[in-house]
């Protein structure tokens, strides 16, 4: 679905009481969704409802949403910036035309997406105003993947496209923050650059800012999809923590990035989520969400294409 199909959809309203749109984006494992959820929990008073897309055909980021929040819309298995998709527009259409629409939406980008690309739903009508867009940069693996000429071409267009870039774990380069922002600013001279530790940024700061759109948003990466692979596993019943563990420490250095929610045999009242970018990796407890099987699990891999060997990751995850 086009840019034109997209402004014949979309409900046409007046200009002053248009939605404002907020696209979060940032590369994979950068911590979008942390940022997200620190939105959703000090709103500073407005309505939020959130568009999460990934490029997965599983969308763990959207189950982590809506443990802070039921007014999440899940746009999986592919990115929104290459083509301005049916669930996209359609999802946005709902909000708008709701009797109580909210104050902001926010879309959790994929990690592969150009934002620049799915602005152009906020520029083909009224009803939605293009708001901001935030790009957020993992410290730690910044300096790797801008040299790494299979995900530079990606990040740079992310960054291109950012009203305002969030330092994102920058307590995990305490000595290093002051280098890893002349990269950032060398790499895209003019941009606001603000330094976050766990996504705590004030909503005031990142909601409201009223950005100048650029007439010259699209997709600029044309075959940043076929660059990345991924895979995922599903489990209905508890899985053993032992036998899960251990195969992901095993995965081969090729996967950039996991991320799953487990329920394991040991402790099946709880949920547990695992994120992996790069060679850092945690498997934490958290709530149980209502809007989950309580005893399912899920897992998402994604790494190069040209490496990928799915028959080796089969036999460490089957």
């Amino acid at each position: 679905m086009g840019i034109f199909e997209a402004a014949r959809v979309v409900p046409r309203v007046a200009a002053p009481i248009s939605l404002p749109l907020t696209i979060v984006s940032g590369f994979l494992g950068s911590g979008k969704t942390t940022l997200v959820n620190r939105l959703l929990s000090d709103p500073g008073g407005r309505r939020i409802a959130v568009l999460v897309n990934d490029f997965a055909a599983v969308n763990i980021d959207e189950e982590l949403i809506r443990f802070q929040s039921e007014d999440a819309i899940g746009l999986t298995n592919g990115c929104a910036c290459c083509s301005i998709n049916g669930d996209l527009v359609h999802a946005i259409q709902r909000l708008v035309e709701r009797k109580e629409p909210p104050d902001a939406i926010v879309l959790e980008a994929s990690g592969l997406a150009d934002p620049r690309g799915i602005a152009q739903i906020a520029l083909a009508n009224p009803a939605i105003r293009l708001d901001a867009i935030l790009t957020l940069v993992d410290c730690e693996t910044f300096p790797e993947r801008i040299k790494d000429e299979r995900t530079r071409p990606t990040m740079l267009a992310q960054l291109s496209a950012a009203d305002i870039v969030v330092m994102s774990k920058s307590d995990l380069i305490e000595d290093r923050r002051d280098v890893i922002k002349g990269l950032i600013e060398s790499s895209v001279p003019g941009r606001t650059v603000i330094k976050a530790m766990h996504g705590n940024i004030p909503a005031d700061v990142v909601l409201g800012v009223n950005a100048s759109p650029s007439p010259a948003f699209g997709c600029s990466v044309a075959d940043h999809y076929t660059l990345f692979a991924s895979t995922t596993r599903a489990w209905s019943t508890p899985i053993d923590r032992d036998i899960i563990t251990r195969a992901l420490r095993e995965l081969p250095q090729n996967i950039i990035r996991a991320k799953g929610i487990f329920c394991f045999k040991d402790d099946e009242r709880r949920r547990f989520v695992y994120q992996r970018a790069g060679k850092r990796e945690s498997l934490e407890a958290v709530p149980e969400p209502s809007s989950i099987a309580h005893h399912g699990s899920r897992l998402v891999l994604i790494g190069f294409s040209e490496q990928w060997d799915e028959a080796e990751v089969s036999r460490l995850i089957p």
